[in-house]
């Protein structure tokens, strides 16, 4: 690594991982469990607090190599990473979003949609726009008296862990 201020034996370690990534398919699931154990407000492991964000890019750029190599240019705008049509999956996450009453349900149903279809995984000309239209949902529902509970019953009703050093 030529930045002597990044370089760390973590980063090494998933920079071999990364680069042993030799297929579309297996990028997506590297990138998939990724996200879920470190990335999130749902994240299962705060492990790699410093470095997630710079380890997360290095996988989203080798997925969106490997989906360059394996997809034609068809594909590459209007399927996703996992092969399916993305337009297709967007619509069925805003119906989902639609039926929502509660801004606790639509706050978990849009995390849910970044964390499963953030670029590269979904085409951006599909990924940007349905995030728009799940993130207006949401602020409409959250804008009816969200600043009405306390702190410690947000953190409740949230499901929230408080973390002490």
């Amino acid at each position: 690594m030529a930045n002597k201020i990044h370089d760390n034996s973590l980063r090494d370690e998933w920079t071999q991982k990364i680069g042993a990534l030799n297929t579309l398919a297996k990028g997506v699931q590297a990138l998939d469990e990724f996200r879920h154990q470190y990335t999130t407000p749902f994240r299962k492991s705060y492990d790699l607090e410093l470095d997630w964000g710079w380890i997360e890019l290095k996988l989203e750029e080798k997925v969106a190599l490997l989906k360059h190599k394996e997809f034609n240019d068809q594909q590459f705008l209007s399927e996703t990473a996992y092969g399916v049509d993305a337009q297709k999956e967007a619509d069925a996450v805003v119906a989902k979003i639609e039926a929502a009453t509660d801004k606790y349900e639509a706050e978990k149903i849009h995390i849910g949609f970044r964390l499963k279809f953030k670029p590269p995984i979904m085409p951006v000309n599909v990924f940007q726009d349905t995030d728009r239209i799940l993130g207006t949902k949401l602020m409409e529902l959250r804008n009816t008296g969200y600043y009405d509970l306390s702190l410690e019953e947000l953190r409740k009703v949230r499901g929230v862990n408080v973390i002490t050093a």
